[in-house]
């Protein structure tokens, strides 16, 4: 068997640990969240409309050059709202709520408009609230941001049809007469005909058309017997039923009657459209009225909104018509789905149209036009089934990562000084025996061992050891062993004067193991120039002082003050001279009788590194192994800001770049 190197081992572990590191971890967690931002808040509507393209026409035959296609985008249920008209049965949008329906709008309609289309027709309720305005003004405000959110360009045409919310449904004369004339000063005709590819589009006010209906059933006359409403409805579709349009395509905002148990097809997501109606709405038309509508402009398809939902329903009428675009006697009705989120609803939608000249039509079983159903992202949905569980993941991850390195750190003594024996110590170096009679200890030569970075003296160095005062020019940084400090029976302590003169000074700050780092000293603690180290006094006053080392009973007590004596200065910073003054900016004035100064100047590197630090992208060990010696909720908060931060920037830059 062979044996695996010991330095294989070493870097295999090396790379193993630089792989499961904290920073590596935070760095990929930003990176995946960044990720997820844009692909939660951009690319998700991207690629639900990834399918959605526009539909082909099937003319019956082949022709050389391929017939002018017109595509027509229908949106209902936008209901963009607007602060000043939201009522007391609005509660739930909040401020939050508003502007996350606010932006998913946007983000929706961002890319809903990158299908170019030639038209698009709004098939009402455009405003949520619009039926609450006081004031044109007020209509005005909520009609503006609708506009702004669904920014068109000119070459497109844009129809509206009026809906219950932009109009109102069941109020009295005045105030729909009030309501209908700020939607025509705002967006254009109640009733209106359109054409568009040799197709006519009947754009019908189906709010008023409930409202004469119910005038006209009261009354208790038929269609035929009831004297229409100038400028109504039912007039308008009398006009064209005598007019005969070909080709006629009905827009209507309140679907047309059909039975509780209507099939709408495998696009809906629940249940069915059902008869409803009460204060501002009805969800369906009466059936005479449909009846009255199908018969009078007998439409190839007809196009509603209103009910939040898709629904695909053909409608039978017997005796009507044998229309070859179809069954006989067999009418197809499309309600959009809403383009705006809503609680009916998983998922918003919008419909498109392809539209050719019916002329090019080979025979009259072929279609003239085609249509498909297009989804669009729920945001809320996103914030609760895709955000929330990855930040609940994220949060659990930084609990299990923080509290297992708690739970594996070792126990760490304190750093102290080591002493290794040194062939250079002979024995006068040596401490005085007398002071320490146990002459085993100190049998061998010694030296103390320098570290790299300087540390307190007073954390590192024994009581017993003598501290130089003066600044060595040595350009040697090595440390060597002092004698310590004699005792009073010491013979040392009688030639005083001897062992303290200028030639043994000069002798040590010439001696290339000098210890330069701790040659300074404090100038605020100097005893009348005695050359002894005072590391343990207490500095109150000369004569008190705190016993570190006590050799009749042997206790030895650690000095309660910080050593007197500090690092040399930085070479650098005393060659580079006096401290310039950086960028500032100052403004004086004068509050309540008394000269005031405000001073702005520029973050020092140490501010920056610590906001670095913060953030998570220092570099710098000291600050970087700060945060990993913390732990617990604070490490996982500080981990949270610091991963979700990128996410968070990345979140306002593509809400404000569509917005």
């Amino acid at each position: 068997m062979s044996e695996s190197r010991p330095g294989s081992l070493t870097l295999s572990a090396s790379r193993q640990s630089h792989l499961y590191s904290h920073a590596l971890t935070t760095n990929v967690l930003r990176l995946l969240w960044v990720v997820i931002v844009i692909w939660g808040d951009l690319g998700i509507f991207f690629w639900s409309l990834s399918g959605c393209r526009w539909p082909e026409v099937n003319i019956g035959h082949k022709l050389r050059q391929k017939p002018s296609t017109m595509h027509v985008l229908l949106v209902a249920d936008p209901q963009v709202q607007h602060p000043t008209l939201l009522s007391p049965r609005s509660a739930w949008a909040t401020r939050i709520r508003r502007v996350l329906f606010d932006l998913n709008i946007r983000k929706s309609w961002h890319v809903t408009s990158r299908l170019r289309p030639h038209a698009v027709i709004f098939l009402g309720d455009m405003l949520a609230n619009g039926k609450a305005s006081q004031n044109l003004e007020e209509y005005r405000h909520a009609a503006d941001s609708f506009l702004s959110t669904f920014d068109i360009d000119p070459p497109t045409k844009v129809h509206y049809v009026p809906g219950n919310n932009d109009v109102g449904l069941g109020f009295g004369p005045q105030v729909s007469k009030n309501l209908r004339s700020y939607f025509v000063n705002t967006f254009g005709p109640l009733n209106q005909k359109l054409t568009i590819s040799n197709h006519t589009f009947i754009a019908l006010d189906s709010p008023a058309l409930v409202d004469e209906d119910y005038q006209r059933h009261a009354k208790a006359k038929s269609f035929e017997e009831w004297t229409p409403i100038k400028g109504g409805a039912i007039e308008f579709v009398k006009e064209m039923g005598e007019y005969g349009p070909g080709h006629v395509i009905l827009l209507s905002h309140i679907p047309l009657a059909r039975p509780e148990t209507g099939d709408c097809g495998p696009l809906r997501e629940k249940g069915n459209i059902g008869r409803a109606a009460g204060p501002g709405y009805q969800s369906l038309l009466g059936k005479q009225t449909t009846s009255f509508l199908l018969k009078n402009l007998e439409p190839l398809i007809v196009f509603s909104a209103d009910n939040r939902d898709y629904c695909d329903y053909t409608h039978v009428l017997p005796g009507s018509r044998v229309d070859g675009n179809n069954q006989a006697n067999a009418i197809r009705e499309v309600t959009v789905k809403s383009f705006s989120i809503s609680v009916h609803i998983e998922r918003p939608g919008f419909q498109l149209l392809s539209l050719v000249d019916p002329a090019v039509v080979a025979n009259p079983s072929f279609s003239s036009f085609a249509d498909r159903a297009c989804a669009l992202p729920n945001q809320f949905h996103v914030y609760s089934s895709f955000y929330f569980p990855c930040i609940c993941i994220t949060i659990l991850l930084f609990f299990v990562l923080n509290f297992r390195k708690i739970r594996s750190r070792p126990f760490k003594k304190p750093d102290v000084l080591s002493l290794t024996p040194s062939p250079r110590s002979s024995g006068p170096n040596s401490p005085n025996p007398a002071m320490y009679p146990d002459s085993t200890q100190w049998s061998a030569t010694w030296s103390p061992y320098s570290p790299t970075v300087p540390v307190s003296p007073r954390a590192t160095f024994p009581p017993y050891l003598r501290t130089p005062r003066f600044q060595s020019t040595s350009a040697t940084h090595l440390v060597a062993s002092l004698p310590g400090t004699p005792a009073p029976s010491s013979p040392t302590s009688l030639s005083g004067p001897l062992a303290l003169s200028d030639r043994g000074d000069e002798e040590n700050e010439n001696d290339p193991m000098f210890p330069v780092q701790y040659a300074t000293r404090r100038e605020g603690h100097a005893r009348d120039d005695d050359d002894w180290s005072q590391v343990g006094q207490s500095g109150r006053d000369d004569d008190e002082f705190e016993v570190v080392h006590d050799p009749e009973s042997g206790v030895h007590t650690s000095p309660r003050l910080q050593s007197q004596f500090i690092s040399a200065p930085d070479q650098l910073r005393q060659l580079s001279g006096p401290k310039r003054r950086g960028w500032s900016w100052s403004y004086t004035f004068v509050f309540r009788g008394r000269r005031r100064r405000m001073a702005v100047t520029l973050p020092s590197w140490t501010a920056l590194h610590n906001l670095l630090d913060l953030i998570g992208l220092s570099t710098e060990p000291r600050l970087s192994g700060s945060r990993k010696r913390r732990g617990g909720l604070m490490g996982v908060l500080m981990d949270a800001i610091s991963v979700f931060w990128p996410a968070a920037i990345a979140w306002f830059i593509i809400n404000w770049t569509i917005s």
